[in-house]
């Protein structure tokens, strides 16, 4: 994939705050051990915001040459900590949270092979996919990133059964890693969910593990603003085209009272969306149906099961076009687009 031409100025904003700060300037002699990874017989001690993680550093050397390299300078346990390290375990100290060590633990020591069936949280694929790349282990971010594309995918039938996140800021943090991982092609998916957060989410950014903030770079902040802006237009305007008038020689309903319904339909719903609505993509298919003149009690403006189909039709190829175009919808660079498989419209 294409870099982009100027990273130093897409770099994303991942801060921690005062008290977490504090945390970690704590005396390195103290340390507590993890209730999940504290092998005893492991032969390596890493210490992540006080918690210690005793594990086996061969099996890590081997997924990481960073590792490797790091265990290289392992000191030996501080000796407040003799009680916790009996047999002189050598330690070493890394920068990372202890969520984000666990996650990355958790995959390589328990699940890696099963990522599907374990069925990983959104934060954990997340942590392993940061400190994958950190570390230089490849193939755990590449398989990290087919677990992120469940949530913001590169195509569009994909997009119709992605998963959504319980909170939707959870697309800032995928925003950042793919700037980090260089992993373009969900950045369509993931800078559009971004633009149905609300300003205040924008600005405030992603709170997480009860510290850490994601927060978007000032260039995709800058395209989540204007591309908002855009996307409400669009989506006026495709609802205007998807409620046109239907020629339909199959319509079983004379005098053109589909049409005549289909032009009340359109004066209800794009009066609503000029009140501020920018999600284009979301289907109009059950509203659609909701007209069905044979539904119980009838609807006040009834289209027939044929006419319905050709809407539904309609619906599909409006959204699928506003997907091709996302890319410049949100001014993306033209390496974004390159990367996003193409979709056969």
């Amino acid at each position: 994939m294409s870099t982009l031409s100027s990273p130093k100025a897409s770099e994303p904003r991942r801060k921690r705050s005062r008290a977490e700060s504090d945390c970690t300037m704590q005396s390195e002699d103290a340390f507590s051990r993890d209730g999940r990874f504290w092998y005893d017989d492991g032969n390596i001690i890493i210490i992540a915001q006080g918690i210690g993680f005793r594990v086996f550093k061969g099996l890590l050397a081997a997924e990481s040459d960073v590792f490797r390299d790091m265990f290289t300078l392992a000191k030996p346990a501080p000796d407040l900590s003799r009680e916790l390290v009996p047999d002189d375990c050598p330690v070493v100290h890394v920068t990372d949270t202890a969520a984000e060590i666990r996650s990355l633990l958790a995959m390589l020591l328990g699940g890696r092979q099963y990522m599907r069936r374990v069925k990983f949280e959104f934060d954990d694929v997340a942590n392993c996919m940061r400190l994958a790349h950190k570390y230089g282990i490849q193939d755990l971010v590449e398989d990290s990133l087919e677990e992120l594309k469940r949530y913001f995918p590169e195509d569009f039938e994909s997009w119709e059964k992605s998963l959504v996140c319980d909170q939707l800021t959870k697309a800032i943090t995928a925003v950042n890693l793919a700037r980090l991982t260089n992993s373009l092609s969900i950045l369509p998916a993931a800078l559009y969910r971004c633009c149905l957060l609300s300003g205040k989410q924008l600005l405030e950014g992603r709170v997480y593990m009860g510290a850490l903030v994601d927060a978007l770079s000032s260039e995709d902040l800058a395209r989540c603003i204007d591309g908002t802006a855009k996307l409400c237009t669009l989506n006026v305007r495709s609802a205007q085209e998807l409620f046109a008038p239907l020629e339909n020689a199959d319509c079983v309903v004379s005098g053109g009272r589909c049409n005549a319904s289909i032009a009340t339909i359109r004066s209800e719903w794009v009066e609503g969306i000029r009140r501020g609505s920018c999600d284009v993509l979301d289907s109009w298919g059950q509203i659609i149906c909701s007209y069905d003149r044979k539904k119980k009690p009838k609807p006040t403006s009834p289209l027939c099961g044929s006419c319905i189909s050709l809407l539904k039709h309609r619906d599909v190829e409006i959204r699928k076009r506003v997907w091709s175009n996302l890319p410049e919808i949100l001014e993306l660079k033209e390496s974004v687009e390159e990367a996003m498989p193409q979709d056969d419209t």
